[in-house]
C-alpha cells in the first residue's frame, strides 16, 4: 500500500504529538516540515527523519500528500486554504478558523479543490466519548434534559508571556473558550447536538491579556434541552474538565477523557473507566498521543476510501461558531440565535 506522505507546518509544542502519531500509523510517513524559525524546522526534521523546508510554499510544492497545520490559531485558516489550493489534504489543529469569514473561505477552498480536511478534536475518539455517544444515540438516556461542561483551568502569566501571539485577538482568536476550552465545547456538542440560542458573559478578570480568561454561557439546544458552559484560565490551582449529560433516564459524567459517573435508571454503574484521569487543567501538555493517532488513522482511511473523516470541516466549525456567538452575546448583551 502506498503511504500517505505528510508534512507538518509549524514545529512548536503540538507538532510532536502529530509527528509521533504519524510514526505509529501504518500507511503514513512524515517526509517534510517547515517553520518560520529555520533552526526549529531543521531540529524537528532531524528528530523525526524528515526534510526541513524553508517556506510553506516550498513544502506545498513537494511530493507530500497531506499537511498537519500546527501553527498559531490566527494562521490556521489561511494556511489551510493555501494547502487546499495546492491540492493537499489537511489535518488542521483547533480552532480551524477564528472568524466566520475565515471559516467560509476555508469551506469554499476545500470544496473547490476536492481535498479532505480533518479538524483536530482528539477527545472525540476516546472510549469514554464513544460509550456516551452510543448511549445517547440508542436512546438509553431517554429525552435529553441538561448538558454541561465545566473547564476551570489555570494558565500562568509565564504561559502567556512565552509567545507574543498568546492571549491576542488577532492570533489566538479568543482565550479560555477559543483556545483552551474549544475541545470541551466540541465534546458537549458531540453528545447534545446543535445549540439554538445562547446568552453569555465573557470577561478578563485575572490575566493581563486582550482576550477572555473567564466565561459563562447559558444554552438552549435545538432538541429543547438546556445547558451551560463555564470556561476559565483564571482558577487556582486548576481543576479537571467535567462534562455531564443528563437525560430522563440518568446522567453520564466524563472527567477529562474518563467516565467517572454512569447512573442510568435500571442499569448497574458498570462502565466507569479503569484508567486514571489525566489532568490538563494546569499542565496543557499532560496527555498522550493516542487521540491524535486515532484521529489521523481515521483521516488516512478517509483519503484512501474517498470518504469524509469523522471530524470533518462541518463538525470542526460547530464549536467555533458557538464560541463566536458567545462572544457576540457578551459584547451586545443580547441572546444570540445560531
Amino acid at each position: 500500500m502506498k503511504q500517505i506522505r505528510f508534512g507538518i507546518v509549524g514545529c512548536g509544542v503540538i507538532s510532536d504529538w502529530h509527528a509521533r502519531a504519524i510514526g505509529e500509523i501504518e500507511g503514513a510517513v512524515l517526509t517534510g516540515v517547515t517553520d518560520i524559525r529555520q533552526e526549529s524546522a531543521h531540529a524537528f526534521g532531524q528528530k523525526y527523519g524528515a526534510k526541513a523546508f524553508a517556506t510553506l510554499e516550498e513544502l506545498l510544492t513537494s511530493d507530500i500528500d497531506a499537511v498537519c497545520i500546527c501553527t498559531p490559531s490566527g494562521l490556521h485558516a489561511s494556511q489551510a486554504i493555501q494547502a487546499a489550493n495546492s491540492g493537499k489534504h489537511i489535518v488542521l489543529e483547533k480552532p480551524i478558523g477564528i472568524t466566520a469569514e475565515q471559516l467560509d473561505g476555508l469551506e469554499e477552498a476545500v470544496e473547490r479543490n476536492g481535498v479532505k480536511l480533518c479538524a483536530v478534536s482528539q477527545y472525540l475518539f476516546s472510549q469514554a466519548m464513544e460509550q456516551a455517544k452510543q448511549a445517547v444515540e440508542s436512546g438509553r438516556l431517554g429525552k435529553l434534559i441538561l448538558g454541561d461542561i465545566t473547564m476551570k483551568f489555570l494558565r500562568t502569566r509565564e504561559y502567556y508571556q512565552s509567545s507574543s501571539w498568546r492571549g491576542t485577538w488577532a492570533m489566538d482568536g479568543g482565550g479560555a473558550l477559543m483556545n483552551q476550552g474549544i475541545h470541551g465545547v466540541g465534546m458537549l456538542l458531540y453528545l447534545m447536538g446543535p445549540v439554538k440560542r445562547v446568552t453569555a458573559h465573557v470577561r478578563t478578570l485575572y490575566h493581563q491579556i486582550e482576550v477572555e480568561d473567564t466565561a459563562v454561557a447559558l444554552l438552549e439546544f435545538e432538541n429543547g434541552a438546556l445547558g451551560h458552559i463555564v470556561g476559565t484560565t483564571s482558577v487556582y490551582p486548576g481543576y479537571p474538565r467535567v462534562l455531564q449529560v443528563t437525560g430522563e433516564n440518568g446522567t453520564i459524567t466524563i472527567t477529562e477523557d474518563q467516565i467517572t459517573g454512569w447512573r442510568l435508571r435500571d442499569e448497574p454503574e458498570e462502565r466507569l473507566s479503569a484508567g486514571k484521569v489525566t489532568d490538563t487543567s494546569s499542565v496543557p501538555t499532560n496527555f498522550g498521543i493516542e487521540g491524535h493517532k486515532k484521529l489521523i488513522e481515521d483521516f488516512v482511511h478517509a483519503v484512501w476510501e474517498d470518504c469524509q473523516p469523522k471530524i470533518d470541516l462541518k463538525k470542526g466549525r460547530e464549536a467555533v461558531d458557538l464560541i463566536l456567538a458567545i462572544y457576540e452575546s457578551s459584547r451586545t448583551g443580547k441572546t444570540i440565535t445560531l
